[in-house]
């Protein structure tokens, strides 16, 4: 019995260890396949990287050959950069003294223009006529020429005639295209005094406010343009206008008294060329027309016009100053302390 037993454990401990060797066998092989497909995921791992590695490099070969590419060509550009800089500075060097050679010239050509121009004035001076004639006795009345609405293109012109004989005027003055004629007016010892901005009646006589707005303004302009602050007046139209009475009621009446009351000096006049008519007038018409002047006063004061269409009165000028000077009268440009001569108003 116990020899059965024996047998029977003997038996059962060979199958237990033939399942372990059997087991151990299948693990063995197990790890054995999956180290094998180990080998074979690194190696073809491997193989990528290498892979990749060639790729990287190829990469990075045609990326450093196109870098260098790059850099020559901004090295070429800069190079043609540079070389443009250096042609455009040359050129702006040889420009720049080309400039200065004419402006050179400009600068000799206004010199010998100065100097020419002085010798004429001298020569001008030196051949002007006398006031009054040394065989007419003076008869003690001044003669005060007035030029109305200028500068025009025709102020070059008077103040040539006035200078050639020698004598001064005044002119009352408006806002223009020709403003920087005014210098010249005060540089050649004439008298600039006021008259309007706009000359326009409806804007000026619409009230007392609108009227010294406008004496203000070319108040300003003609201080700016020669740095006179000129405070004589004329009234466009004169004190006896009648034509403010459509804007504003017995605003002439107001107007003559508030402009002294502010330190103005205002002028009419007595005595006239006739060329403010409208009407075309000839040199011998306005001779005549100024011939008219009252004998009784002492201080006549002519009105006449600067304006672009009043041609005749540039023509009739010297004649008319050679007719006062004939008649022994001196002839002046108004100060503030010149007699005035009033218009009444009539509004």
């Amino acid at each position: 019995m116990q020899g059965i037993t024996k047998k029977r454990l003997t038996a059962a401990a060979i199958i237990i260890l033939s399942v372990l060797f059997l087991a151990s066998a299948v693990t063995a092989i197990y790890f054995v396949v999956k180290y094998r497909q180990s080998e074979q995921n690194i190696t073809q791992l491997n193989d990528r990287i290498s892979k990749i590695s060639e790729e990287g490099e190829e990469y990075s070969s045609k990326l450093d050959s196109e870098i260098s590419e790059k850099e020559s060509l901004i090295e070429e550009n800069s190079r043609e950069q540079q070389s443009y800089e250096d042609r455009l500075n040359a050129e702006s060097s040889e420009h720049q003294s080309v400039v200065d050679e004419l402006n050179k010239k400009i600068d000799n050509l206004n010199k010998q223009l100065a100097a020419k121009k002085k010798e004429e004035q001298e020569k001008q001076q030196a051949t002007v006529l006398p006031t009054v004639s040394p065989n007419v006795q003076p008869n003690g009345k001044t003669v005060y020429l007035t030029f109305d609405d200028g500068p025009s293109p025709n102020t070059p012109a008077i103040l040539d005639i006035l200078d050639r004989y020698g004598v001064k005027a005044t002119f009352f003055v408006i806002n223009g295209k020709y403003n920087e004629y005014m210098k010249d007016i005060v540089d050649r010892g004439h008298q600039i005094a006021l008259h309007s901005y706009t000359h326009n009646y409806a804007k000026i006589y619409s009230s007392d406010k609108a009227y010294f707005e406008d004496l203000e303004k070319i108040h300003k302009v003609v201080l700016d343009q020669t740095g006179c602050d000129t405070k004589i007046i004329r009234f466009p139209g004169g004190t006896s206008n009648t034509v403010s009475k459509k804007y504003s009621k017995g605003i002439m009446t107001r107007l003559s008294k508030s402009v002294t009351e502010q330190g103005y000096v205002y002028f009419d006049w007595n005595c006239s060329n006739g060329d403010a008519t409208g009407k075309k007038t000839t040199v011998k018409s306005q001779v005549e027309t100024c011939s008219q002047y009252p004998k009784s006063s002492s201080t006549i004061i002519v009105l006449m016009h600067d304006t672009a269409d009043k041609k005749t009165t540039v023509e009739a000028l010297p004649k008319i100053i050679e007719y006062y000077q004939n008649e022994g009268m001196n002839i002046e440009a108004i100060t503030p302390s010149t007699p005035p001569v009033h218009h009444k108003a009539q509004n």
